[in-house]
């Protein structure tokens, strides 16, 4: 049986946010998002515990910078045999996430 902990529901957004990992200028494939964290997919492998700054960005060019952990990544091979890494993030804030955070705000539009 699976243990839910996160503190926040996830919101699937693929396609409706792009993402970059700002300090290595990598583009990732935001997959979900939620007032605490977000999962993307990415060429790269990233260890766990490496501390990134994300830019996350709406089709209407709404913008958010965020910093993260991550928590967690593992490899999936995608449909045409490239090696594509599915990593997890906790967002780094000095308050946690609330509805009126930039990511809260972020993820409203989405809806």
């Amino acid at each position: 049986m699976h243990i839910e902990r996160r503190r926040a529901p996830r919101v699937e957004v693929l396609g409706q946010i792009h993402g970059e990992i700002v300090s290595m200028d990598v583009p990732m494939k935001v997959r979900e998002v939620s007032l605490g964290g977000l999962s993307f997919g990415s060429p790269v492998s990233f260890p766990e515990g490496a501390v990134h700054d994300f830019r996350l960005t709406l089709g209407d060019n709404t913008e958010v910078l965020l910093r993260g952990r991550v928590v967690r990544t593992h490899e999936k091979i995608d449909a045409d045999g490239s090696r594509l890494f599915i990593t997890g993030v906790q967002f780094i804030e000095d308050e946690p996430g609330d509805e009126g955070s930039p990511v809260g705000s972020l993820i409203d539009k989405i809806k």
